[in-house]
């Protein structure tokens, strides 16, 4: 009797299951981690805000202006008016998706989107805390009277 050639069934089964276990880890690691990129935008916009509040101090008033959807800073110039900020450093800046600014509060009361907030005032930085979302897990950037910021946790809510 001739041997026949080619794959059993169970062979083709197991190879299959290779194949999708595979192709399930490879999707699920390009998926991106909304609470990573919270994080990371919290820690790049604390940055950006000391950079910011050091320019104030300097003499170059600056204010902060936030949106759901991101941030941007103005300069009062010589010609005196606000304006961008001539510095790349400080363009307009955006939220990855699935992130979004919830609230604004400076010298503990709350501070409204899109109105501009001077960073440095009467010797000291404007104390603020920004708080950031993703839907599941809160950032505050806390900006501190001596112009650090930091970033906090503030909280986990319930999933479903």
């Amino acid at each position: 009797m001739a041997a026949s050639r080619g794959f059993t069934l169970i062979e083709l089964l197991v190879v299959m299951l290779i194949v999708g276990v595979l192709a399930t880890t490879v999707t699920l690691s390009l998926a991106p981690d909304s609470r990573q990129q919270g994080q990371d935008a919290a820690a790049r916009f604390a940055r950006v805000l000391e950079q910011g509040v050091d320019v104030a101090q300097q003499g170059t008033p600056m204010a902060l202006v936030w949106q759901a959807n991101g941030y941007r800073f103005t300069e009062y110039g010589a010609d005196a008016r606000w304006r961008a900020p001539a510095d790349a450093f400080f363009a307009e800046g955006r939220w990855p998706d699935g992130v979004r600014a919830e609230s604004a509060r400076a010298d503990g009361a709350p501070w409204p989107a899109g109105e501009p907030l001077l960073l440095w005032q009467d010797g000291e930085a404007t104390p603020l805390a920004l708080t950031l979302t993703d839907g599941r897990v809160r950032w505050q950037v806390v900006l501190n009277p001596l112009g650090f910021a930091r970033v906090e946790e503030a909280g986990v809510e319930a999933g479903p």
